[in-house]
C-alpha cells in the first residue's frame, strides 16, 4: 500500500464529503419546507419526508464516522507507534467504522428501491424492474458479506476477503445504476424527441434536468470511477469515495421534484404517448389533406386548360367559315 497516496485520498474525500454533507442538509429543509407550503398533502408525500429523514440519518452516521476516524489517525494518535499507517491497519475494523459502513450500505439499498420505483412510473410498466430486482438482492447479500468480513476482529475492508465482497457490492451496484439509469434516460430521451415542438409544458419532464435528476446520474458517473480504480486496488479508489453522499443526495432531489409536482407520475407516460399518437394522426390527416389539394388543384388546371383549347379551336372555326 503506498500510504501517502492512501492518506492523502482519504483526506481530500473527506473534506469533499463535507460539502456534500451540506449540499444534503439544504435538499432536506428545501424538502420539509416544500410539504409545509403544501396544502393538499397526499400520502406519498409524508412517505417522503420520512424516507427523506431516514436517509440523512444515515449520511450523518456515515459522514461523522468518518470525518471522526479521520480526526482520530491524523490529530489525536498523530504519535502512534508507526505513524497513520499503523493506526489505520490497527483500527479499520473499529466498530463505528463498521456502523458507518452498514449505514452508506442501507442507504444505497433504499436508493435503488426508490429507482425501481421511478422506473415502473415512468415505464408504466412493473415487469421491468425484474432483472434490477434480482441485481438488487444479489447486491443485499455482497453487502452482508461485507459487512461481515471488514467488521469482525482482525477483518479489513481494504485487504483479504472483504476486497472480493467489495469488488462484488460495488460491481452490482454499479450494473443496477448502469441498468436504471439506462433505461430512464433512453425512455425520458424518447417520449421528449417525439413530443419535440408539440407542448412547451413537457419540457420540465423531458429536459436535460429532469435526465440528470430522474436517473440519479451523478451517483452512476461517481460509482463507475470508484468501480474502476476499487477493482484495479488503486490507493486513490478511496478519493472517489464520495458518489457514496449522493445516496442520500439523489433520492433527495426525485423527491423534492416529487413534491413540487414536476416530476413524471403513474399518468405521465400514457398522457405524453397519448400526445404523440394525436400529433402523428394530425400529421398524417394534414398531410393527406394537403396531397388531396393539391390534386384537386391539378385537376382543376387541367380541365382550365382542357376548356381554353376547345374554345381557341372553336374560334379558329369560326373565323375559318
Amino acid at each position: 500500500m503506498t500510504a501517502s497516496l492512501f492518506q492523502n485520498s482519504f483526506y481530500v474525500v473527506n473534506n469533499l464529503n463535507a460539502i456534500l454533507y451540506g449540499v444534503e442538509l439544504t435538499l432536506y429543509f428545501m424538502t420539509l419546507r416544500q410539504v409545509a407550503q403544501t396544502r393538499r398533502r397526499t400520502k406519498q408525500d409524508k412517505f417522503l419526508v420520512v424516507f427523506s429523514t431516514a436517509l440523512l440519518v444515515l449520511n450523518t452516521i456515515y459522514w461523522t464516522t468518518q470525518s471522526y476516524f479521520g480526526q482520530q489517525m491524523w490529530v489525536v494518535h498523530a504519535d502512534y507507534p508507526g505513524g497513520m499507517d499503523a493506526y489505520l491497519n490497527d483500527n479499520v475494523a473499529v466498530w463505528y467504522q463498521t456502523w458507518g459502513s452498514a449505514a452508506v450500505m442501507i442507504s444505497q439499498l433504499m436508493a435503488d428501491v426508490l429507482l425501481m420505483f421511478r422506473l415502473t412510473v415512468i415505464w408504466d410498466n412493473n415487469p421491468i424492474v425484474i432483472v434490477p430486482a434480482l441485481i438488487w438482492f444479489g447486491s443485499f447479500a455482497s453487502c452482508l458479506g461485507l459487512l461481515y468480513e471488514s467488521g469482525r476482529p482482525d477483518g479489513n475492508y481494504f485487504a483479504g476477503i472483504a476486497t472480493k465482497f467489495g469488488t462484488a457490492w460495488n460491481s452490482l451496484t454499479f450494473s443496477f445504476n448502469v441498468i436504471v439509469t439506462s433505461l430512464i434516460c433512453g425512455r425520458i430521451i424518447y417520449i421528449g424527441r417525439r413530443l419535440s415542438g408539440t407542448d412547451e409544458g413537457t419540457k420540465a419532464y423531458t429536459g436535460a434536468v429532469a435526465i440528470i435528476v430522474e436517473s440519479a446520474l451523478p451517483f452512476t458517473l461517481g460509482n463507475l470511477a470508484y468501480v474502476i480504480t476499487y477493482g484495479m486496488g488503486s490507493d486513490i479508489a478511496i478519493a472517489f469515495s464520495w458518489y457514496s453522499m449522493f445516496t442520500a443526495i439523489s433520492p433527495q432531489l426525485i423527491a423534492l421534484r416529487v413534491l413540487r409536482r414536476r416530476a413524471w407520475q403513474k399518468d405521465s407516460a400514457a398522457s405524453f404517448l397519448s400526445t404523440i399518437n394525436f400529433s402523428d394522426r394530425t400529421n398524417v390527416t394534414t398531410n393527406e389533406g394537403s396531397r388531396t389539394e393539391y390534386e384537386t388543384e391539378r385537376k382543376l388546371d387541367a380541365d382550365s386548360s382542357l376548356n381554353l383549347s376547345t374554345l381557341r379551336a372553336s374560334r379558329n372555326a369560326d373565323y375559318t367559315a
